[in-house]
């Protein structure tokens, strides 16, 4: 899932995974292919599903849940937004790991757009002073900050509208910076069903664009049921479930 006990991630670019999108896509205004377009927020479902179940689902295979979700639909496309996690060598590792894994698993369903943290340096949690430090000596802290995932997502939300991909969409998360996008793809595409699906421990929008979107929590039912077999394989590559993910 997303990064492993990061709580402030950081993107200052973004690079694509697994870019399996049609190289001539509908032009706007014309019907594409029809199904559903999943795009998830790694940081806003990780962040629920840790705090609520631990780490027993982080072996989750993305294109499972999103069948579940929407168990009448075909499902054209997972576009995930995630970040590698700084300062935790082997959080890091069992994230990219895990992104291989659900890459080897799902290469034509699911592509990973994968950004990078953003060291951010800060005073002081002991005095108080949001700039200047009045400790002596003064004091300095470093976290991370996210960037460019939400807006490599909103661009998408709005890219797929106007180009008709799919007669529906599903946004995992609950982050109200994606309400101006989803007012975009409203007005690009109305006939187009949009869906929040919303993580475990999150509330439902009380924006819901005045009826013209549905939101709905993602039981634990559907993270127990679309977890990765217990090891990947393919192209002679073995992708076994971290121990600590057990």
């Amino acid at each position: 899932m997303a990064p492993e006990g990061a709580t402030q991630p950081a993107v200052t670019d973004f690079v694509q995974v697994n870019d399996t999108s049609s190289a001539h896509p509908p032009q706007p205004g014309s019907s594409g292919p029809s199904g559903t377009v999943v795009y998830i927020d790694g940081h806003n479902l990780y962040n629920g599903v840790r705090r609520k179940f631990g780490r027993k689902y982080h072996w989750l295979d993305l294109f499972t849940l999103a069948r579940r979700m929407r168990l009448d639909d075909r499902i054209l496309k997972v576009r995930y937004y995630t970040t590698i996690v700084r300062g935790e060598p082997d959080a890091a590792l069992r994230q990219e790991h895990y992104l291989a894994a659900l890459a080897a698993r799902r290469p034509e369903a699911v592509e990973i757009i994968k950004g990078r943290f953003q060291a951010k340096t800060f005073r002081c949690r002991k005095c108080g002073a949001r700039w200047n430090c009045r400790c002596i000596p003064p004091r300095e802290y470093r976290t991370y900050e996210e960037k460019l995932t939400d807006v490599a997502l909103a661009t998408d939300l709005v890219r797929d509208a106007a180009a008709g991909l799919g007669d529906s969409c599903i946004l995992v998360s609950t982050d109200t910076d994606f309400h101006p996008a989803i007012e975009a793809c409203l007005a690009l595409a109305p006939a187009r069903q949009f869906y929040i699906a919303c993580p475990p421990g999150r509330h439902s929008p009380r924006n819901t664009f005045d009826g013209r979107v549905t939101a709905f929590l993602i039981p634990e039912e559907h993270f127990a049921a679309s977890q990765l077999p217990p090891q990947v394989r393919r192209g002679g590559r073995t992708y076994a479930r971290p121990e600590k993910w057990q």
